[in-house]
């Protein structure tokens, strides 16, 4: 029993990290359009404030009538829990890009400001002024996790620091957050430049 309810819970994170990273777009090393990024972005601007019960929107969802009784597991609990991460995913969405920093550096260069312009846009529009949102930094898996979660949150309060100087953003709309090495993109290739990035993530 004790296997099938670890098993349950694999099979239930998976299936809530697929759903919670669905509406992710990732723009690598290309630079979108303004229009773009509100596009990405615009799902946690529309999300309803709905009783959810385990949906996002109308259309996936996470079945949990089939937990078999087991005195050990409090089926309330867990679909409580499976609650709350759904109604979170369906009032957030995503966006990364590789944004150019120099070697070993958190100064934003000109190349990353280019790459940024119609990102500082889309935040300051009136389409996502309801949203807040959270800078999050990653590095590759080059160097020490102390040295790349700090480099990571350095990189990430630069792109702040552009975004509400230069567009005028509210500062407390944004967070920043440092992720260093713990959430590679590529986890096979853990040195690979598509790790050193920026998500930015809208929140209701």
């Amino acid at each position: 029993m004790k296997a099938q309810h670890l098993l349950l819970c694999l099979f239930g994170t998976m299936a809530l990290a697929r759903i919670v990273y669905a509406d992710e777009i990732n723009f690598g090393r290309n630079t979108p359009s303004a229009d773009q990024v509100i596009e990405a972005l615009k799902p946690a601007a529309e999300a309803g404030d709905d009783n959810y019960e385990g949906q996002i929107g109308k259309s996936r969802s996470i079945d949990m009538s089939n937990l078999e009784a087991n005195p050990k597991i409090n089926k309330k609990k867990i679909k409580k829990t499976f609650n709350k991460a759904l109604q979170k995913a369906n009032t957030e969405s995503a966006i990364s890009m590789g944004i150019f920093f120099g070697y070993d550096s958190a100064e934003l260069t000109e190349i990353a400001k280019t790459q940024l312009k119609p990102v500082g846009e889309a935040l300051a529009s009136d389409k996502l002024q309801n949203l807040d949102f959270i800078v999050e930094g990653h590095t590759d898996a080059v160097g020490s996790q102390a040295y790349n979660k700090n480099l990571s949150e350095e990189r990430a309060k630069s792109v702040k620091r552009y975004l509400v100087d230069t567009f005028h953003i509210e500062p407390s709309r944004i967070q920043i957050l440092g992720k260093g090495k713990t959430d590679l993109l590529d986890s096979k290739n853990p040195e690979s430049e598509v790790n050193r990035r920026v998500r930015i993530i809208a929140t209701k």
